[in-house]
């Protein structure tokens, strides 16, 4: 014996039909708006996800705009007050290892050689030597006369070599400033370069010990 229920289709004449109908087309209405809630949700979010995501590339771009405005004024601060200092350093010929560091980048082919009694009268400038050696094979490897790698996202150009050595010079005194050490690169290479690099590390070490073997 089946206990089974059949239900019998529902003639358009039946009285119930229509009901049937209805309740068929309100399910549809349901379900046409629940998919139109979520389509809205989901396009807000998006939306919502786009503009914060485009607010803080706009933000970051600002931050850094500002950041180099800051250093470009540095920048144009140094090359200022490099002419009046130019003016009060002692003469080149007064320097006892101008002739030694001048001989030195001779040797290695260095455009630096023609600012040999400048250097010589920085007091770090074998640091200055040792991180020319280490950005740009000193001055050999550059063509923005920027012997330094110095600048966000790359070198930047200066007019002229002597600008740019009046600003590491300057960088240099900030980081004394820090308190890191200007003897030991190590204390300095996450600031100047960004990350540990082993190998800037060592080209300064390097500078640095060829030069005491020339008693400098």
């Amino acid at each position: 014996m089946s206990f089974d229920i059949k239900r019998k289709p529902l003639r358009p004449s039946h009285p119930r039909h229509s009901q049937h109908q209805k309740f068929l087309e309100q399910l549809k209405a349901q379900a046409a708006k629940r998919h139109w809630v979520r389509n809205f949700a989901a396009m807000s979010f998006f939306a919502a996800f786009l503009f914060l995501y485009f607010n803080a590339a706009v933000a970051t771009d600002q931050d850094h705009l500002t950041w180099v405005y800051q250093e470009r004024s540095e920048i144009q601060k140094i090359r200022i007050n490099s002419l009046a200092r130019s003016a009060v350093l002692p003469v080149e010929a007064e320097q006892p290892q101008t002739d030694q560091i001048a001989e030195f980048l001779r040797e290695k082919n260095s455009p630096l050689a023609d600012y040999a009694g400048l250097i010589a009268r920085m007091p770090h400038w074998k640091l200055i030597l040792g991180i020319a050696q280490a950005e740009s094979n000193l001055c050999k490897r550059t063509d923005k006369n920027n012997c330094w790698g110095i600048g966000p996202g790359g070198p930047w150009t200066y007019e002229e070599i002597e600008d740019s050595l009046y600003h590491v010079n300057y960088l240099i005194q900030r980081y004394q400033a820090l308190g890191m050490d200007m003897e030991r690169p190590e204390t300095m290479v996450r600031t100047y370069v960004g990350f540990q690099n082993p190998n800037w590390v060592a080209a300064i070490y390097d500078v640095f010990s060829e030069l005491e073997e020339r008693g400098l």
